[in-house]
C-alpha cells in the first residue's frame, strides 16, 4: 500500500494552501482513474457546510444554492448511509422513484457513481470526500485512497482555521441576499417571491449563517451579520 500513497501523503505534507491541496487531489483522481473530487467540511451536526473544495472548475459555484435547496440529503440519513463503511460505493441505484429531480442534477454536475470517504473525529462525521466516476478498486487501492482522504482532510483543516472567527466568517452571494432582505423585515414567503426560490431554501440560507456564526434565531443572524460587517 505505500507504494499507492507515498507520493500523494508527500504532497499533501507540503501543501500550504487550497491551491496546492487541488493539485495534489486533482493528482490522486488521475491515478486511481477517477474524473475530479470534491471534499467537504460539515458544521456541527452536519447542520451547515463550512468549507467545499473541488478539482472541478464547473462545480465550484453551483455547491451554495444546491446545499440550500430542497434536494440536499438530510443530515441524519447522510451520517447513516456514510456510516455504513470506510469508503462507500455510490451509483445509480441509490435513486428511488421520487428522486427524479435529484438524479438530472447529479447527472448534469458528475455525481451519479461517487466513491466518497466519510470523515469522522470522535465518532462524528465531520467531512467527506468524494472521488467522481465508476472505478473499480481492491482492497489495497481502497484502504490507500481512505488514508489519503484522511491526510488530505486534516491538511485542508491545518490551512484554513476550522472555527470561524470574525475575521474568516465570509457568506455565499446568495446568503448575503437572503440576510439582507431579511434584515429589511422580508418573509420567507416574500424573499423566495424575490428571488426566485422557495421558502425553504430561503430558511435554508438563513439557518447556514446561523451556523457559520454561531446564532439562535433569525433575528439574533441579522443582527449579528450587520455587527460583523457581513451585509
Amino acid at each position: 500500500m505505500l507504494k499507492i500513497v507515498e507520493q500523494y501523503l508527500q504532497g499533501l505534507g507540503t501543501a500550504r494552501t487550497e491551491g496546492d491541496l487541488e493539485r495534489v487531489l486533482g493528482e490522486v483522481v488521475r491515478g486511481f482513474g477517477f474524473r475530479s473530487a470534491y471534499m467537504v467540511e460539515y458544521l456541527g451536526s452536519l447542520s451547515g457546510v463550512r468549507h467545499i473544495l473541488d478539482t472541478s472548475p464547473a462545480r465550484r459555484g453551483w455547491w451554495p444554492d444546491f446545499l440550500a435547496s430542497d434536494l440536499r440529503p438530510k443530515p441524519a440519513d447522510l451520517a447513516a448511509v456514510l456510516a455504513e463503511a470506510p469508503l462507500v460505493v455510490f451509483d445509480a441505484s441509490r435513486f428511488g422513484q421520487d428522486d427524479s429531480r435529484l438524479r438530472r442534477v447529479c447527472e448534469a454536475h458528475d455525481l451519479v457513481d461517487i466513491t466518497a470517504i466519510p470523515i469522522s473525529y470522535e465518532g462524528k462525521l465531520v467531512g467527506v470526500l468524494g472521488f467522481c466516476g465508476a472505478v473499480s478498486l481492491n482492497r489495497e487501492q481502497r484502504m490507500g485512497l481512505t488514508l489519503i482522504g484522511y491526510n488530505a482532510f486534516a491538511q485542508l483543516r491545518a490551512t484554513r482555521p476550522s472555527a470561524p472567527t470574525n475575521g474568516d466568517v465570509t457568506l455565499t452571494p446568495r446568503e448575503r441576499e437572503v440576510i439582507q432582505l431579511s434584515a429589511e423585515g422580508m418573509t420567507s414567503i416574500e424573499i423566495a417571491e424575490r428571488l426566485g426560490i422557495s421558502p425553504r431554501t430561503a430558511n435554508q440560507h438563513v439557518d447556514n449563517v446561523a451556523d457559520k456564526l454561531g446564532t439562535r434565531n433569525r433575528a439574533h443572524t441579522v443582527a449579528e451579520s450587520v455587527r460583523r460587517g457581513l451585509l
